[in-house]
């Protein structure tokens, strides 16, 4: 029984150290593809686009800024919208839903926002981070590897490397939106290149299991200048 035991454990050490190698190859390659140290020096991304969403298309810029600065304006049934974060406070204006003057966001709004106010890939620099990964396979086409990220507050989101160029996919996330828990399924595609980094130009939003949105971007600035004004509290003219 005892050397059935040592078997078995041996036997475990032996898959899950390759699991290991796997996945550290598979992040290697990830960064390599996604010229990530190339990224790691982009102070700022300014992008602008299409947005279709409740069978409405308007305009979409969004703006970036290290460190985790964010802003999204977005004309929407005779008003701007506009959403903002500093790194510490996000904003939200939005007449036509109601919000009449600026918003101070809540708990859960931030984590959603503070994932947009990053540009770099969810997965750099995660252990400093104090974010575990762990690789769950493949997908049921088995196009991509699937990563299950766990941030350091436990919250959780799965993304997928595709096989064929390394680039993400797909990411699926849990929210609370409205006070219900839904699914967020969040699919990347249309990469092209700006200044030697590849750029998904092609965005689908999908809550449980429904299009919600899609966002086509028709230019993308990097290392644009930008005052730090922008990601504060909105000015309401």
């Amino acid at each position: 029984m005892r050397r059935l035991t040592i078997s078995l454990f041996f036997a475990v050490f032996a898959i899950t150290s390759m699991s290991a190698q796997d996945l550290d190859k598979i992040l290697n390659d990830h960064f390599k593809a996604t010229a990530q140290e190339k990224m790691s020096k982009i102070t700022s991304t300014t992008m602008k686009g299409k947005v279709v969403a409740m069978g409405m298309e308007t305009d979409i810029t969004i703006y970036q800024a290290r460190p985790n600065n964010f802003r999204m304006e977005m004309p929407f049934m005779g008003s701007q919208m506009i959403t903002t974060y500093n790194g510490t406070t996000g904003w939200t204006y939005a007449p036509a839903m109601g919000i009449t003057e600026p918003m101070e966001m809540g708990t859960d709004e931030l984590k959603v926002v503070l994932d947009q106010a990053n540009m770099d890939s969810p997965i750099w620099n995660h252990k400093e981070k104090g974010n575990n990964l762990e690789l769950l396979g493949t997908s049921e086409d088995g196009s991509a590897y699937k990563i299950k990220l766990t941030k350091a507050d436990d919250a959780e989101m799965t993304i997928f490397i595709s096989k064929e160029s390394s680039l993400m996919s797909k990411v699926i996330s849990s929210r609370n939106v409205n006070g219900m828990d839904a699914e967020i399924e969040s699919e990347m595609k249309d990469y092209k290149m700006i200044k030697g980094i590849p750029v998904a130009h092609y965005m689908a939003s999908k809550m449980s299991g429904q299009l919600v949105s899609t966002i086509t971007f028709e230019s993308i600035e990097f290392n644009k200048a930008l005052d730090s004004s922008l990601f504060g509290k909105p000015v309401v003219e």
